[in-house]
């Protein structure tokens, strides 16, 4: 849990390996917070027309599926990204 964040639901998600992530298509994902590698977690079916949204503030906990550090982030951490495409700086 985050301080001052009040309730938060926890969801346990596992990330997509590389093989899984095909150039070209929009995921849902996050940033690794220890190798700083960029992992998709979800399909992204707006092909990045719509930000990720959810009704109520959350944490993910998830593996990176580089570096295998398990760790929770949270809903503002979610990036939308096209894989195959460099992150912006």
């Amino acid at each position: 849990m985050f301080e001052g964040s009040g309730f938060q639901a926890r969801y346990d998600v596992t990330a997509k390996t590389p093989t899984d992530v095909l150039a070209g298509k929009w995921y849902y994902g996050f940033e690794c917070s220890a190798c700083h590698t960029r992992f998709a977690v979800w399909d992204d079916p707006g092909a990045g027309a719509k930000p990720f949204t959810s009704k109520h503030p959350c944490v993910f906990r998830v593996a990176c599926p580089h570096c295998k550090t398990d760790r929770l982030y949270r809903t503002d951490q979610v990036q939308q990204f096209r894989a195959g495409q460099t992150p912006p700086a």
